[in-house]
C-alpha cells in the first residue's frame, strides 16, 4: 500500500536530515498502520508525533517542501569520539533529549547539586544507602534522591548509532542518559559514575548536552587529552575506589576469569569497592579484556541485566500520572521496559 504523498515527503525530509526511514517508523505508535500511512488526512498527525518524539517544530513538517527545525536550541559537546569509528549520533541525540525532557517533567524531586569532591560524595553514598560498596543500585538511588533522573536508551534499530552516555541539562536539572549496549552492571556503573562526575564538576550548563560517544575498551579511563574527560575519569575512579589513582593487577599473569572474580570479590568486600569495577579496571590496566569481562560477568551471576536495574529505578522514581499515555508508551518502548 502506497504511503500518502505528504507523509512520504515528511519521511524523506527527515531521512535527509539524518533520521533513517526505518527508525522513523519505530517512533510511531502501533496504531499507525500501513492503512493510516496511506491516508493523506493523517499527515498532520504523523508529523506531530514525529516532531514530538524528535524534539522538532511540527509546523515546518506540514509544508509542501517539509524542513526540519529543532524545537529548542541546545549547545552540544561531543566527548570521547573515536576518529576511526565516528558515529552519526543526530538521531539518537534527538530521541535522548526528548525523553530527557519527559523524565525531567515527571521527576518529583528538586535538583540538588552534588559535592564537587569525589571523596565526599563517596562517603555520602556509603552512609546514606545500603551496600558494601558504591555500586550501580546505590549510585542510581543517589542520583534520583538528588533530583537527577537516569534513563536507559535501548536499541533504536539498524543504522542508528548510539552514544555510551550523555547528560542533558533541561528544565533546570541534569538528566543522565545511559545507552551502552552492555548488560553488565560494572560497565553501566563506570559510565554512570563518569556522567555523575560531569555534573558534579559543572561541565554541563543549562540547555547544554554533553555526549560521551564511547567509554569502551579503547577509552575506559584516564587516557583522553580532553581536560574535562580526564577530570571526570579521575572523579569517577575516586568515587568508586576511594582513591583517584586506583589500578589493579594480579601476581599471576595467567589468571583466568574465575580466579580474577574471586580475588576481586575478596578485595572489593574488604575495601568497599565494587568487584565488577575491579575486574574491568584490571582489564583496562592489563589489556586482557576477555578475562576482565569474564570475571565481571561471573560476579554478576544471576542478577538481572543492568538495563533492567536502571529501568526499575526510573519507574520507581517518576510520577507516571504527570505524563500522557502516549508518552508513557513511547518511554516504555525506547527504554526497553517490559512493564512499569
Amino acid at each position: 500500500m502506497a504511503v500518502a504523498k505528504q507523509i512520504e515527503r515528511i519521511f524523506g525530509s527527515l531521512e535527509a536530515a539524518g533520521f533513517p526511514r526505518a527508525f522513523q517508523k519505530t517512533l510511531l505508535p502501533e496504531w499507525v498502520t500501513a492503512d493510516v500511512l496511506s491516508d493523506e488526512a493523517a499527515s498532520s498527525e504523523v508529523a506531530a508525533i514525529l516532531a514530538k518524539r524528535l524534539g522538532l517544530r511540527a509546523s515546518p513538517l506540514f509544508n509542501q517542501a517539509p524542513n526540519v527545525e529543532s524545537l529548542r536550541r541546545r549547545d552540544t559537546k561531543y566527548k570521547r569520539s573515536i576518529p576511526s569509528r565516528h558515529k552519526n549520533l543526530f538521531a539518537a541525540t534527538s530521541v535522548a533529549a526528548s525523553i530527557a525532557e519527559s523524565i525531567s517533567a515527571a521527576c518529583g524531586r528538586p535538583f540538588v547539586s552534588l559535592p564537587a569532591d569525589a571523596g565526599e560524595l563517596r562517603r555520602h553514598i556509603l552512609e546514606s544507602f545500603k551496600g558494601y560498596w558504591v555500586g550501580l543500585r546505590n549510585l542510581l538511588m543517589t542520583c534520583w534522591a538528588s533530583g537527577i533522573p537516569v534513563v536507559y536508551l535501548a536499541e533504536l534499530g539498524n543504522g542508528v548509532s548510539k552514544m555510551d552516555g550523555m547528560v542533558v541539562h533541561t528544565a533546570g536539572r541534569p538528566v543522565i542518559v545511559l545507552s551502552k549496549g552492555s548488560d553488565l552492571w560494572a560497565w553501566q556503573l563506570f559510565i554512570l559514575a563518569h556522567e555523575v562526575a560531569h555534573i558534579a564538576l559543572g561541565h554541563v550548563c543549562p540547555d547544554e548536552i554533553l555526549i560521551d560517544e564511547e567509554l569502551g575498551v579503547d577509552s575506559y579511563a584516564l587516557e583522553d587529552e580532553d581536560d574535562e574527560e580526564r577530570a571526570a575519569d579521575t572523579f569517577a575512579i575516586e568515587l568508586l575506589n576511594g582513591r583517584r589513582d586506583a589500578t589493579y593487577t594480579t601476581s599471576d599473569a595467567a589468571v583466568n576469569g574465575a580466579e580474577l572474580a574471586d580475588a576481586a570479590f575478596t578485595f572489593g568486600k574488604k575495601n568497599r569497592i565494587d568487584p565488577g569495577h575491579i575486574a574491568l579496571n584490571y582489564a583496562h590496566k592489563s589489556g586482557d579484556w576477555k578475562t576482565g569481562v569474564a570475571a565481571a560477568r561471573r560476579l554478576q551471576g544471576q542478577n538481572p541485566p543492568a538495563q533492567d536495574v536502571i529501568n526499575q529505578a526510573m519507574w520507581e522514581n517518576i510520577l507516571p500520572e504527570t505524563l500522557p499515555e502516549d508518552t508513557l508508551e513511547f518511554l516504555r518502548r525506547v527504554t526497553g521496559s517490559l512493564e512499569d
